[in-house]
């Protein structure tokens, strides 16, 4: 299946998470720094997980890690200091042992797309050996999101 085939799919879930490029984040041409992508879409996860009740710690407190086994980063245009940016996650596969998620990062002042991303990711025990989802976790990351904010700090 080509890339292009599997970003055509309709999201399971999605949410947008507002953000603000920080000082820290940019590089000495005050773009976000390449790297950051990777980070800005595991706060993305991290969001659209705690907006459903199926916060990482919950997961790794009950043995299950979520880990990235493949990524892919496109980058379309370059984003500067105080450039505030909505991430959309989208949730387009859930499977026994694995999911995917796919990533557009929108500059808001402009609309401009600055990057999109795709994250395969394994559920792992603790001992490293791939295991299933239980019907509850799968249900939870599926779920519409329980709690309603624009941003990461917003609200609750």
């Amino acid at each position: 299946m080509s890339h292009h085939a599997a970003t055509e799919r309709a999201p399971l879930q999605t949410s947008t998470v507002r953000m603000r490029v920080h000082y820290a984040e940019v590089d000495r041409m005050g773009f976000l720094h390449h790297s950051n992508h990777l980070r800005w879409f595991e706060r993305g996860r991290e969001e659209y997980s705690r907006r459903r009740a199926a916060a990482y710690r919950e997961m790794e407190d009950a043995g299950l890690l979520v880990v990235v086994v493949d990524l892919a980063v496109h980058y379309k245009s370059p984003l500067r200091y105080e450039d505030v940016v909505d991430l959309t996650v989208n949730l387009v596969e859930v499977r026994h042992a694995s999911l995917v998620f796919e990533y557009a990062m929108l500059r808001v002042s402009d609309g401009a797309l600055a990057a999109t991303g795709r994250t395969r990711h394994a559920f792992v025990t603790r001992e490293g050996r791939i295991t299933r989802i239980s019907t509850e976790v799968a249900a939870l990351l599926t779920a519409d999101e329980s709690i309603k904010r624009l941003g990461e700090l917003d609200g609750a």
